[in-house]
Formats: structure tokens, sequence, C-alpha cells
């Protein structure tokens, strides 16, 4: 595998290259296999990174939490800047560079796994979109740190079972957080946000499909084809959906008769309300209420 660089470790850096010995036993590990981390690290304000691969066998992310840079693929150029991530898979040949004036702070993993390939895909990969913005969210910082833990636990095997799990959970919430960049940032005029914002504010009462309309500026059946492009539902599915989170949540926390939370949810009707929250749970209000003290 082609692994990590040799670049200079900066003071307060991070470089870890997971031994051998595990690598074996992860790509073995039932619970492991999958997707498990191979080197990963920290390089904070790396004036003078510079990595130039003519080979690449490895499947790598970095993540730029501060500063910016550069990266080539294929002859291209694309600007790294905070809250960036760069994608790249085995076998794409890129190189990258910090800039001189604005130094990046870096997180990296190179990872392996036979779960990787639909990890890509799940993160919309594209060879020439090898850049997504996710924006510089702690979260995704704390999660780089909590993966950079694993190196201080003797080389147990479990400790390692636990940081490719992590991992998993990393590259999945990347994912969304691509998906739903997209989604927002179209660039067509659809405001996904602006749409999803008049819906909570509606939720204890009617919304119908020509005031969703009427705010996106388009007519009801461009406006349903369009939303179900980018989300994958129709708008009263999603609508309906937040109105049942919004019911599961006042189950959880009183006591309230189900046809009084129906009504805060803008349902007259008790039984209609309980066949709708069967439809969407599996299970009547009653039921859910009895089924959380389980």
């Amino acid at each position: 595998m082609t692994g990590p660089s040799d670049w200079p470790l900066p003071p307060e850096g991070v470089r870890f290259m997971v031994p051998r010995f595990l690598l074996q036993r992860l790509a073995e590990h039932p619970l492991a296999d999958g997707l498990y981390p191979r080197a990963m690290g920290y390089y904070p304000e790396a004036l003078g990174h510079r990595v130039e691969r003519q080979e690449h066998a490895d499947h790598l992310l970095l993540y730029c939490a501060g500063g910016r840079g550069m990266l080539r693929v294929n002859r291209r150029q694309y600007p790294v800047a905070r809250g960036d991530l760069m994608m790249l898979p085995a076998g794409l040949l890129h190189a990258y560079a910090s800039s001189s004036r604005d130094p990046w702070t870096m997180y990296w993993v190179h990872f392996d796994g036979s779960d990787v390939d639909a990890f890509w895909e799940q993160m919309h990969f594209l060879p020439d979109r090898p850049v997504r913005h996710i924006g510089a969210a702690p979260k995704v910082v704390s999660d780089f740190e909590t993966l950079l833990e694993v190196r201080s636990n003797g080389f147990r095997e479990g400790y390692f079972v636990h940081a490719a799990n992590h991992l998993r959970q990393m590259l999945s919430m990347f994912a969304l957080m691509i998906s739903t960049h997209l989604r927002t940032s179209s660039g067509d005029g659809f405001d996904l946000q602006g749409i999803h914002t008049l819906m909570q504010e509606k939720l204890h009462g009617q919304l119908d499909l020509a005031t969703l309309a009427e705010a996106a500026g388009m007519s009801r059946h461009g406006f349903c084809r369009r939303y179900k492009a980018q989300t994958g539902n129709s708008p009263y599915q999603h609508f309906l959906h937040l109105k049942m989170e919004r019911a599961c949540y006042l189950l959880d926390i009183s006591d309230q008769p189900v046809a009084e939370i129906g009504a805060a949810l803008g349902y007259d009707d008790a039984y209609y309300f309980s066949r709708l929250f069967r439809k969407v749970m599996g299970m009547s209000p009653t039921q859910y209420r009895v089924a959380r003290h389980g």
C-alpha cells in the first residue's frame, strides 16, 4: 500500500500507522473487515506541507480544519479551504499543497475494507469533484480526535475494532453532510432549507401543496417534481414524517391524552391521527407510549 507521506511532522502534529499484524486482524475481523483505518494524522498550520503521488494504492480522506491550499487531480487544480473534505480513492493520482500565506490545518485518514466502494458512492465521489464542502463543524474535528485516540492503547485489538466502527460512523456522517449541502446549494434558486423551515413553522396546523409551491415560486407539479428529485420523498411524506417525529417527542415527554397530542399537531380527529401514526411508526400512539417504558 502507498501509506502516508514522509513529510516532516510539525510540532503538535500526529502521524500514526496501524501495525501490520493489526491490519491483518482487522481485515479478517467480522466487525471491522468492511472498513478499517490504516493510518491517520493531524498537521496543524502545516506550512510547507506538499505531497505528490505517482502511485496511489490507499484510500485517503483529508479534512481541512483551517487555512487553505490546493489539490491537483487529472491535471486540474481545486482550491481547498476550511471546511472542505478531499476525497482520494485508491488509484486516483494526485498532488496537494498547503498555502504559504495561510497554511492549512489538516486531519487525515488512510483506510481500506470491503465496503469502501459503497462509502465512496454514498459520499457522491466523482473524479472531477474530489473536493466537497461539509463546513467547519466542531463535530468533525471531535470525531477525528476520537479516532486518533486509538494510538494510545498499546495496540490492543478491541480498541482498533472500535476505531474501525467509529470510522464507519464518520464516513456515514460525511455522506449525510455532503448530501445535505448538495440539496441546499443546488444553485438553481430552489430554497430547500426555506421550504423545510416553513414546514417546521406549520407543524401545529395544516400546510397544503399550493402554499409550499407558492413559497417556492413554482407550479404545484413543478414543485413536487423538484422536491422529490432532491429529497427522494414527496412534500406530503416529509411533512407527515416531521409531524410524527413531533408526536413521538410529545408522547415521550408528557402524559397528555393521545387526542390532545393529535390536536396539538392539527388533527382534530383522534382516530385519523392514530391511523397516520400507525402507518408511519408501525404501532399506535398508545402502543408507542407503552413500548417506551420497555
